[in-house]
């Protein structure tokens, strides 16, 4: 066993198909195939989605890893390449809520018990991170997700312990990546003399937080 270093936290959006409505999101099926079919049906070309089976998991598809793609004329093409690494995010936070409900019954002896019951869930990703004045053909950077923020663009972003291993098949903790889509709620950019620009970014989750481990 080993601890594993924050310094392998990665955060990755999925913003260039500037969509402003939610992704599809195609659930139940009982493969990966079956459920590109179902996509497919329903999509429009160029539409992106996520492929969950019935367990809130997202498919794996082949080696390509995780089954988040979209329709390429009629034809599913896997997406995950186009997921682009947050610049330079120096600490990332995912937060996961359920709502608890209380009731209070009556017992048999004339008293009353208590009992809780689950209700909404809503989940939540933070990350910070330094601004760069050079960003790489694969990342996103703390402009470009004030950018992500001003047009109201829907984001896919995945959490991993382990950015360097994220799709190894070894059942170990630092492999788990959780995926979701969301909304900026929050972008903050700021910098004083002689200082190190910085930002800050919340991203509200839009209906479910997803696993994946392959």
């Amino acid at each position: 066993m080993a601890l594993l270093n924050a310094n392998y936290l990665g955060l990755y959006t999925f913003g260039d198909s500037g969509q402003t409505s939610a992704y599809r999101v195609e659930s139940g099926e009982s493969s990966v195939q079956n459920a590109k079919t179902a996509f497919l049906a329903d999509a429009a070309s160029g539409e992106y989605g996520i492929l969950v089976d019935s367990s809130d998991n997202v498919f794996a598809d082949g080696q390509s890893g995780p089954a988040i793609g979209y329709d390429n004329n009629g034809a599913w093409a896997n997406g995950v390449g186009d997921l682009e690494l947050m610049a330079a995010a120096t600490s990332t936070s995912l937060d996961l809520n359920n709502s608890i409900d209380e009731v209070v019954a009556r017992d048999g002896d004339c008293g009353s018990e208590t009992f809780i019951v689950g209700g909404a869930q809503s989940w939540s990703l933070t990350a910070d991170g330094l601004i760069q004045d050079i960003i790489a053909g694969d990342e996103a950077s703390g402009m470009t997700m004030m950018d992500y923020a001003r047009n109201s663009q829907y984001v896919l972003v995945r959490f991993v312990l382990n950015n360097q291993e994220m799709d190894d098949a070894a059942d170990n903790q630092e492999n788990v990546n959780y995926i979701g889509q969301g909304i900026i709620e929050n972008v903050s950019l700021s910098g004083g003399f002689d200082e190190t620009s910085t930002y800050s970014v919340t991203i509200r989750g839009y209906g479910k937080l997803y696993k994946y481990q392959a």
